[in-house]
């Protein structure tokens, strides 16, 4: 991490309003919300500034006592390892409902475990739900509580004072903005959480071979040669028609912002299983988009017998699947024995600076001039109009259509001559009103 802040952990049980209270102190829809239970599995993380001091909220999964999924036990086992790692503890107690069993366990373990704990009663919206209030609440042991509604707001000024007051933290400095902006996007069950957990080198993500285990994406900034990069998980991606439920495709919905809002995607793939449809569809969100691409082949280490020869077999029928994603290089990893991960950092960084690649204007009329020397027409100008990804403006007096493959071909012929590894190109045409492109 680039900037450690005291964290400060949401807790408490199922639908207690977690979430809400996360988006609100955040204001970001970051964390998904929705009223069935277990919806948050991973960890969400925000950084909060009040009144001059910074703290890292993070909104963990709900920890009901009874007989958990083997996925409720990794969700417990993560909330632990937050909750360990945290100056402040939020125990946040649906205050619409009596006292369960529950909540008197959770809040004997954190007397117990020593760390400094608030309070908080959600959802009481009015005057009438605040003289309902149990007054079981005040028998915990954890000091007055504080009354809000992470709904609408009220108190959470409150709150922020009271967090900040137990917290120590230096005045705010300007923070760091990531320099790369890095997805990790693919179908479900490919292995995205088992590589980000193996780039970090931690379990920051909950991995099970059960599909859609990764609900929402997951923002992690970290160092890398200098560089700030900001990693994001997404939820895999599914066919609409194979999709479980609602939850689902609000899932894929915010994929596909993270999409949106990324430098480079990582597309990975299952290199033990044959290529789909579903993962061509995928990568063409990344290609409209216009994003950077590497195309990771994981789970390499299932791969057997290989032979010198056997990189080259899996690029060509990578090469064949992707025909449109040629100039996107192939990296065979594995998470599981974290085989080449900082390979892909490494890769990641240097299709952004390629992305960022100006070329100067003399080059670009010596490399026009010469490819253009036995053409039937005139170009007035070639010129880079923008970059990220690279845009170049290809002028001409030429009274008909130019074949799309004659773009592909200085396409080509622009990578071959100055590189743009894993970036896409866009060649905008300009040719007099009424020419057909």
């Amino acid at each position: 991490m680039l900037k450690l802040y005291p964290k400060v952990a949401l807790a408490g049980r199922m639908n207690a309003g977690k979430s809400t209270l996360f988006n609100k102190l955040s204001d970001k829809a970051k964390a998904l919300v929705s009223p069935i239970p277990g919806t948050t599995r991973d960890l969400n993380y925000a950084k909060i500034s009040w009144r001059g001091k910074n703290f890292e909220l993070i909104d963990m999964g709900g920890l009901d006592i009874g007989k958990k999924t083997d996925i409720e036990n990794c969700v417990i086992k993560m909330a632990e390892k937050a909750m360990e790692k945290s100056s402040l503890i939020l125990l946040l107690i649906d205050g619409q409902k009596e006292l369960m069993p529950q909540d008197r366990a959770f809040a004997k373990y954190l007397k117990k475990s020593r760390k400094i704990t608030l309070l908080v009663i959600n959802k009481i919206d009015n005057q009438r739900l605040r003289q309902k209030i149990s007054p079981d609440f005040y028998k915990l042991g954890l000091g007055e509580p504080i009354i809000i509604s992470a709904l609408n707001g009220i108190g959470t000024g409150d709150l922020l004072d009271e967090i900040v007051n137990k917290i120590n933290e230096k005045p705010s400095v300007e923070e760091q903005q990531p320099d790369l902006k890095l997805s990790i996007i693919g179908k479900t069950n490919v292995g995205k959480s088992s590589i980000l957990n193996s780039i970090i080198g931690e379990e920051r993500m909950i991995v099970t071979p059960i599909p859609h285990t990764t609900r929402e994406p997951q923002d992690i900034l970290i160092k890398c040669k200098e560089k700030n990069v900001l990693l994001v998980d997404t939820a895999g991606l599914r066919k609409r028609g194979k999709m479980a439920d609602s939850l689902e495709e609000i899932s894929a919905t915010k994929t596909m912002e993270a999409i949106k809002n990324s430098d480079v995607c990582l597309f990975i793939t299952d290199v033990s299983l044959p290529l789909s449809v579903q993962d061509q569809k995928i990568a063409d969100l990344a290609l409209q988009n216009h994003n950077g691409i590497i195309i990771v082949a994981n789970k390499w280490d299932l791969i057997t017998n290989k032979t010198p020869e056997t990189f080259q077999k899996f690029i060509d029928y990578y090469q064949n699947y992707f025909p449109y994603l040629w100039w996107a290089p192939i990296v065979f990893v594995s998470a599981l024995e974290r085989q080449r991960m900082y390979k892909i950092l490494e890769m990641a960084l240097a299709v952004q600076k390629e992305r960022q690649k100006i070329v100067e204007q003399t080059e670009l009329d010596k490399f026009i001039s010469k490819l253009t020397r036995k053409a039937k027409f005139k170009i007035n100008q070639f010129s880079q109009i923008g970059i990220n990804p690279p845009q170049f403006l290809f002028k001409t007096n030429y009274k008909q259509a130019l074949p799309q493959s004659y773009l592909k071909f200085i396409e080509k012929r622009l990578r071959d001559e100055f590189g743009f590894n894993g970036t896409p190109i866009i060649i905008k045409l300009s040719q007099p009103k009424g020419k057909k492109r």
